[in-house]
């Protein structure tokens, strides 16, 4: 079997270095030397031939590389024993990501477990690249936004604006935080107060005449997004002041909402109305300066991060990306899942038999790019979960689960991506979908059984799990 039959050719010349070896016996034949000449069979005080297990025994010796890894979640770890279970159970792609601190260096390391076109025994080549670039960029681009957002802190401190966030979640007494700002210009001294005794602190020292402004303001704030208000309140040194607070309202689904804003003290400029709208809108012009600042570093880190969480056969998002994604609380992403599809190309190890493993990859191309063009007016990411298998995650209120089903089932055999080995004569794909979501991480599973049920009915089909049962 040619190395071009399994690793895209541009892809191999970009690759640090790669090697191959017949998981049968898992002895790998050849000094692995990488394109500046390191051999790195020697650096780990063996010679070859020599066994893949002790290739890695020795990467991971902390008197080698000493080397932390995190590998693909479908492995438990890199050794022979792992890479056949992961090819027997199906899959054709691991991946691990490794990094080493002696030469600060980061690698990902691609394993594709395909048979042996002469011999049919399973066969593992092993390509490397070096992203050590990429992630020390991102670690760079991640200091500036977090200087950025420490430079507008400091921006809003000094021109003496309290920030603040109130949370207002069913079944919870009202919590609030606030920012050293914001407590000094309450004048609270407890640095340890909890979020229900400030809320209880701010609250009822609003003046009774102003209780219902602010109560509008609150409404206004989570009917329409935005909202801004001047009212009395009764500083505990200051006395009577007057206050001006301005922020927005975010839902948080089956929670309640939460209120975000500033709060500044404009006793001495509230008769001014002039000067007051003065300070304010200089106030306003440096933060939507310094949002502007703030947006481009983000643009930039996006840019980026676009080749880390993209596959780069396909163009779809990788699972590294789906699991960020998945685990992260702050978005509010995986509370607003609607639906998951499992699909996986039928019969494609007969499709890589008949036609070649070139061909291969460029159906996965072309159903990439379709895929990709769909999600733009869709409202769905999609995923390269392995090999031929790819997760859609729909985000959609607007299309019905098994509309967009039956939308996508079509869309890859209207590709008309010929293959002469199948009745259908087109390249197709069985699909299975779940819409409960009231426990996102089983949804893969559910989506999953699914559709081996739709494969298990004749391909080239549909299945939802909810309607299995």
């Amino acid at each position: 079997m040619g190395k071009h039959d399994i690793i895209n050719e541009v892809y191999l010349q970009k690759a640090l270095y790669y090697y191959d070896f017949d998981m049968e016996d898992g002895i790998v034949h050849k000094d692995i030397i990488d394109k500046y000449g390191r051999n790195h069979t020697e650096a780990l005080g063996l010679k070859s031939p020599c066994s893949f297990d002790e290739l890695m025994n020795r990467a991971y010796d902390k008197d080698y590389y000493a080397v932390y890894h995190v590998t693909d979640a479908q492995i438990n770890n890199v050794n022979l024993d792992e890479l056949r279970k992961a090819y027997d159970s199906g899959k054709n792609v691991v991946e691990a990501y490794i990094y080493m601190p002696k030469t600060e260096e980061y690698h990902r390391i691609s394993y594709y477990l395909i048979p042996d076109d002469d011999t049919g025994k399973p066969h593992a080549w092993i390509s490397a690249m070096d992203i050590t670039a990429d992630e020390k960029s991102r670690e760079v681009i991640y200091g500036n936004l977090r200087s950025e957002k420490s430079e507008i802190e400091d921006i809003v401190a000094s021109a003496r604006i309290g920030m603040w966030h109130i949370y207002l979640f069913e079944k919870q007494k009202p919590s609030m935080k606030g920012s050293s700002m914001m407590l000094q210009l309450m004048g609270v001294e407890d640095k340890d107060i909890s979020g229900e005794e400030l809320y209880e602190f701010w609250h009822k020292r609003i003046k009774k005449s102003s209780i219902p402004s602010v109560e509008a303001s609150v409404e206004e704030m989570i009917e329409s997004g935005f909202s801004e208000n001047t009212y009395k309140w009764n500083h505990p040194v200051k006395g009577e002041i007057y206050v001006r607070c301005g922020g927005t309202a975010m839902k948080v689904e089956g929670k309640g909402v939460i209120l975000r804003g500033y709060h500044g003290d404009v006793t001495s400029i509230v008769t001014s109305e002039a000067k007051q709208k003065q300070l304010l809108n200089e106030a306003l012009l440096e933060l939507k300066k310094q949002k502007k600042l703030l947006q481009e570093a983000l643009d930039n880190y996006k840019e980026a991060d676009y080749d880390r969480r993209r596959d780069f056969l396909t163009g779809l998002r990788n699972r590294q990306d789906m699991f960020e994604m998945l685990q992260d609380v702050l978005s509010g992403k995986r509370e607003n899942i609607k639906a998951m599809f499992m699909m996986d190309i039928d019969n494609f190890k007969m499709l890589n038999d008949h036609y070649g493993h070139t061909y291969g990859d460029e159906c996965l191309e072309r159903i990439g790019d379709a895929l990709n063009e769909y999600a733009k007016n869709n409202n769905i990411y999609f995923y390269r979960y392995g090999g031929e298998e790819i997760l859609g995650i729909s985000f959609s209120d607007k299309k019905d689960a098994a509309e967009t089903a039956t939308e996508i089932v079509k869309l890859i055999a209207k590709l008309n991506i010929v293959r002469g080995d199948m009745p259908t004569g087109v390249v197709t794909v069985s699909l299975g979908y779940t819409t409960d979501n009231s426990r996102y991480e089983k949804m893969i599973d559910k989506a999953d059984t699914a559709m081996y049920k739709a494969k298990d009915n004749g391909k080239n089909q549909w299945v939802c799990f909810e309607d299995m049962n």
